[in-house]
């Protein structure tokens, strides 16, 4: 009586790729995989067919009042999403910062968080957009200012180029 090698191997295939992707969401380095891996075609691999919002976008926030952001240049710029399957992941500057936006698409919304990229106790919170169509997204930011200690929120629009 032999082994199997076969066997064996496609045996542990499975709960070794469902240890990495655990791996992976627990170490919350699901943004960096959608970073870097935005490109591998997964629509087919997966049976969700979210909607497509890929591409240069336009966002503007508006600043529930903050004094801190009181320009409309502070709040506006062009980054580009990257979408891996339902997931999605940008990047946009404001006053020398860059800021990680990582969401997940649920049915017609893009819901997630935002956070400053490279200060830990930055400024960060949630965001919630409705996606009208494949061209605007339209809905509302939250967010924890470490300056006052206080929650604010505001709308947040994205038409797409």
């Amino acid at each position: 009586m032999g082994i199997d090698w076969n066997v064996i191997a496609t045996g542990l295939l499975a709960p070794v790729a469902v240890l990495i992707v655990k791996t992976i969401l627990d170490f919350k380095l699901a943004p960096l995989l959608v970073k870097y891996f935005w490109w591998f075609p997964v629509r087919g691999i997966f049976r969700s067919k979210p909607i497509n919002i890929a591409g240069k976008w336009e966002q503007i926030w508006e600043s529930a009042d903050s004094l801190g952001f009181s320009e409309i240049s502070e709040r506006h710029s062009y980054p580009v999403i990257r979408q891996f399957g339902s997931y999605c992941y940008t990047e946009f500057e404001s006053k020398s910062k860059t800021y990680v936006v990582f969401g997940k698409i649920v049915n017609d919304n893009f819901v997630g968080d935002w956070f400053d990229k490279t200060d830990i106790n930055g400024y960060f919170g949630a965001f919630q957009l409705q996606i009208i169509d494949t061209k605007t997204m339209k809905g509302l930011w939250v967010g924890h200012s470490k300056i006052k200690h206080e929650v604010k929120g505001d709308e947040w629009l994205w038409n797409k180029f």
